[in-house]
């Protein structure tokens, strides 16, 4: 189970930097496997939740596919990364879960050893390992620098925990991630408090070997680019301290970026509070507002409003934000409700509530609930403290009987709809774009139509042919190629028509080879398409610059029809 866990982790990282439906379900693929090894094949009865997992999981693939006019493949695959590691942790029984914990744990510690590095290397002033932000590395890293620094304080004696825990907290420091600490502090102090009203309480001596830890990993992230100096492993002069990061002017930036985004976020509410404006659909309320977030310039790039009960409430509507909260909260008010008084190891159910809170907690200031590996983490931590607060009589091997196999045949016919086209899809555009680079066109073309065909949702696969067809069309100024290129961008702005690139490419198809095609947009309709897309996304450089081109060439139609 452990190699199979681990690699289906790793594909998830990978596909948490590279947004790839390829990389997507291989992560899956392989946490399948890991489920498929594990010996006791029995998990307990439904549950209120299992009942809050599926019901977002199911939400957020029925807005998606329904509700949507901004259709995205992540949705399924992120609710797939959710309920996969959520059915995953619930199968792990007692040995499993410490395999689990070893094989996470050795993960996390080669990803904190990771951003010291950089950090010593004085490439970059915060860690981030493999990730695109620090934030994301912080989420990983403190689903297990809680519980271990949990455990450790019921067992100081134990060096394992100490080491690990204290190379964890160095990367976490390594990160200057604000978020990471906020959902640090607030995964210790919900596990204390829990502790000390289930009868675990953590002691003096436990508190002050978390102190110890955390302090140890903070001077080693501080000191990590002067040793680095001193032993001449990095030239040059060391880097920025990650102190100097954290409460530096970056932070004032940050906090006054992340308000922007919030009213931002918030103004989309209007109109849409039951049904949301559809998955990863802040991204176009940011292309369409930018004046009201100045921070972000003209060009900055974001998907996120960097508060995910806010951003959920505005792309899938309150009922999407209501069975998030019921996620993150549930397993608190049930271990409170019961006592843990079935619970034989009553400090791992702890330490894992702990790691529930702590990405909870830094999911208000930023976005681990998109990201597939922190998605995928959370639903195996979910997972074990469901199994584990369940009552001892309620384990059954459920796939065992006939309708559980008919149902389980059901579901996986059902991902098979769900999950399957965009790999395909994006195979056959990536076997196209390797045609194109060869200048073997025919073969390009046909692989373009394929990739778009698959997924005619997906405003991408439109916007790659119409985008290969213009080019043809500036090529060889042959009608066909016009056409298609328009045919192409048409049918991807009506995929989504939140997205401007497919209306700058039909406009600027019409505006270049209007006379190739057999109903050229009208001086009025160029005019009138440009406004739409300058509404969409009034600071573009792209639409800006097709504005321009647009005046120009109406100018100088209109001066030779006089």
């Amino acid at each position: 189970m452990g190699p199979f866990l681990f690699l289906a982790v790793v594909a998830a990282a990978a596909g948490s930097v590279d947004a790839s439906p390829t990389l997507w379900a291989s992560a899956l693929a392989l946490g399948a496997g890991a489920a498929w090894s594990l010996q006791d094949a029995r998990t307990p009865g439904v549950t209120q939740i299992s009942i809050a997992v599926w019901a977002y999981a199911l939400w957020l693939v029925a807005s998606n596919a329904i509700a949507n006019s901004s259709y995205t493949a992540a949705a399924p695959f992120h609710a797939a990364f959710l309920a996969g590691g959520f059915a995953l942790g619930r199968r792990l029984d007692a040995e499993a879960r410490n395999r689990a914990y070893a094989w996470l744990a050795a993960g996390g510690a080669g990803l904190a050893l990771w951003a010291l590095c950089q950090l010593a290397s004085g490439a970059t002033s915060r860690g981030h390992a493999h990730f695109e932000t620090p934030n994301t590395l912080a989420t990983v890293l403190n689903l297990a620098l809680v519980p271990t620094l949990l455990l450790f304080a019921w067992n100081t004696r134990a060096a394992k925990f100490a080491a690990l825990g204290i190379l964890l907290a160095a990367g976490l420091a390594a990160t200057a991630s604000r978020g990471g600490f906020l959902g640090l502090a607030g995964g210790l102090l919900a596990a204390s408090m829990l502790a000390r009203r289930l009868g675990v309480p953590i002691e003096r001596r436990g508190a002050s070997g978390i102190a110890a830890a955390l302090a140890l990993g903070w001077s080693i992230a501080e000191l990590a680019p002067f040793i680095a100096h001193w032993l001449q492993v990095a030239p040059g002069q060391p880097g920025t301290l990650a102190a100097q990061e954290m409460f530096g002017e970056m932070s004032k930036y940050s906090s006054a970026s992340r308000l922007e985004l919030y009213a931002l976020a918030a103004s989309g509410l209007a109109g849409h509070f039951a049904l949301g404006i559809g998955y990863l659909g802040f991204n176009a309320l940011l292309e369409a507002g930018r004046l009201a977030v100045p921070s972000y310039g003209a060009d900055g790039v974001t998907y996120f409003a960097h508060n995910d009960y806010l951003q959920t409430l505005v792309e899938l509507g309150l009922p999407g934000v209501v069975a998030l909260l019921a996620m993150v909260s549930l397993p608190f008010l049930f271990a409170l409700r019961t006592g843990l008084r079935e619970v034989r190891d009553r400090q791992s159910l702890i330490a894992a509530l702990g790691a529930i809170a702590t990405m909870a907690v830094h999911a208000a200031v930023d976005f681990p609930f998109y990201v597939p590996v922190c998605l995928l983490l959370f639903g195996i931590v979910l997972g074990t403290v469901d199994r584990m607060l369940a009552p001892v009589g309620s384990m059954q091997a459920r796939w065992q009987a006939r309708p559980a196999r008919l149902a389980g045949i059901v579901i996986a016919a059902l991902l098979a709809v769900v999950l399957v086209p965009p790999v395909a899809a994006q195979a056959a555009a990536d076997h196209a774009q390797r045609k194109w680079l060869a200048a073997d066109g025919q073969s390009a073309a046909y692989w373009f139509e394929v990739a778009r065909r698959i997924e005619r949702r997906d405003w991408r696969y439109h916007w790659y042919a119409g985008q290969f067809w213009l080019a043809q069309a500036a090529l060889n100024a042959h009608p066909v190629a016009a056409r298609q290129a328009d045919a192409a961008f048409a049918a991807g702005f009506a995929a989504n028509p939140r997205e401007p690139r497919n209306l700058i490419g039909r406009i600027a198809t019409h505006r270049r080879f209007g006379a190739l095609l057999a109903a050229p947009a009208s001086p009025e309709e160029l005019r009138s398409w440009i406004d739409q897309a300058l509404g969409l996304a009034p600071l573009n450089a792209q639409v800006r610059n097709e504005r321009a081109a647009v005046l120009d060439y109406l100018g100088r139609a209109g001066r030779a029809a006089r």
